[in-house]
């Protein structure tokens, strides 16, 4: 087992890869009251086109199969999973996103009985012809209660108005139509594929013996006789740089109107630390421009133009990269109009060196706190992980990060030319 120790934080991992290809992360933190344990696959809504391990050609599943599958995973010929783990003082849960599927607890005792309950969980399919067909009634009201959601509706709007055939624009949960296309055939090609030790990853934090519990899993993983496979070819995912539409509108029942600006960002080759070390800096850029401690952020409150929905964000990932600015208004187009010319007025021209230092050290105390909480490690660290970077080597990079590459780093992604006008109307 590998050992690392990261002296700025004074962290210690443990690590393992076993030979069935399944990466073991263990983080031991003495005193800690609660365990959290996170097992993550590299599956998630992007995933619709792929090869099957040792098949030649490309197959497309319907849009939210990975949704579909965390949801079935749960569900046991013997008994209630849920019912099973709290009464091994455990909570169990899980969550989809773009580009992965985590199953979860939370547990104060019985921890080495509840890895396995959790590894035995996801790794024990049963999917039926009529379970399958149950689960998409149930899929199709939690679908519809996202669309009620103003944000969520917004946000999928924008997304839609960007991106031509790139799968970011698509529900997570797929649509009502797209679940009823999928079949129990489809659920167990997913699995197979995705659910494959080579493409997953046990994550453990908390008070734990690091021996003990790799001894554990080392054993319970041995009894399942898998080797280890290549990495699974997916869909190069390639989209136009350009957007969809300019604007688009919907009407909803809501107390006011909501505007949200979407930037598609460019995309270039980068390293996985490269692409980390951008993605914080276009968090400081807006932060610097648009944050709380701003004038303009006070202005913007003091004139009525936003609430307290305001917010703003980035994300650069490979294969797909926005910006999003959004508020509930009463005035979009003002508001519209006052963000873009801040916007122009210091894109990659920022001069507020004590403001990003002050910015730079908080960020830095923010992460040391956070790491005293298992929860953020262990869903950080395994984001991070699919990243190609450790969670540990944040303050590293934070090290590169100046105003300087800040603004280099906002002239290079933050695309003004490609911009959609999303809002929700009142009905």
């Amino acid at each position: 087992m590998q050992k690392t120790h990261y002296e700025q934080i004074d962290e210690t991992v443990y690590s393992e890869k076993l030979p069935n290809g399944l990466h073991v992360f263990i983080i031991p933190k003495q005193g800690f009251q609660k365990t959290f344990v996170t097992y993550t696959t590299a599956f998630g809504s992007l995933d619709f086109r792929f090869k099957p391990y040792n098949q030649d050609a490309f197959i497309t599943v319907p849009d939210g199969v990975a949704h579909f599958l965390e949801h079935k995973l749960f569900e046991k010929e013997d008994g209630d999973v849920f019912t099973d783990f709290a009464e091994h003082d455990a909570q169990v849960n899980a969550f989809t996103t773009f580009d992965r599927t985590s199953y979860l607890f939370s547990a104060t005792n019985h921890i080495e009985d509840n890895i396995l309950r959790l590894l035995k969980m996801v790794e024990s399919p049963y999917f039926t012809e009529a379970t399958v067909e149950k689960e998409k009634g149930i899929i199709e009201e939690e679908i519809k209660m996202y669309q009620e959601q103003p944000g969520y509706k917004l946000m999928f709007n924008t997304l839609r108005s960007m991106y031509h055939s790139h799968p970011v624009s698509v529900d997570i949960a797929g649509s009502v139509e797209s679940i009823y296309h999928i079949t129990k055939d489809d659920l167990y090609r997913c699995y197979h594929t995705f659910y494959h030790p080579s493409n997953m990853v046990l994550f453990i934090v908390g008070d734990v013996n690091p021996e003990a519990i790799l001894h554990i899993v080392e054993k319970h993983e041995a009894t399942r006789q898998i080797e280890a496979q290549p990495e699974i070819e997916r869909d190069p995912l390639i989209e136009s740089p350009h957007i969809v539409q300019p604007h688009v509108s919907e009407a909803m029942a809501l107390q006011s109107p909501r505007l949200m600006l979407g930037f598609k960002n460019n995309l270039y080759d980068v390293s996985d630390i490269q692409r980390v070390k951008e993605d914080i800096e276009m968090s400081f850029f807006f932060e610097l421009i648009y944050g709380e401690e701003t004038a303009f952020y006070q202005q913007l409150l003091d004139d009525a133009l936003i609430d307290e929905t305001f917010s703003y964000q980035t994300v650069i990932e490979p294969t797909y990269s926005f910006s999003l600015i959004t508020s509930a208004t009463n005035e979009p187009d003002q508001l519209k109009q006052l963000l873009l010319d801040t916007l122009h007025m210091n894109y990659g021209q920022v001069t507020d060196q004590e403001g990003f230092d002050l910015l730079k050290k908080q960020f830095i105390g923010e992460y040391v706190s956070s790491l005293n909480a298992p929860e953020y490690i262990a869903n950080q660290y395994t984001k991070y992980y699919f990243d190609g970077v450790s969670l540990f080597e944040i303050l590293d990079i934070m090290d590169d990060i100046t105003l300087e590459s800040m603004n280099e780093t906002v002239k290079q992604r933050l695309n003004l030319n490609e911009c959609v006008d999303s809002r929700l109307e009142m009905k």
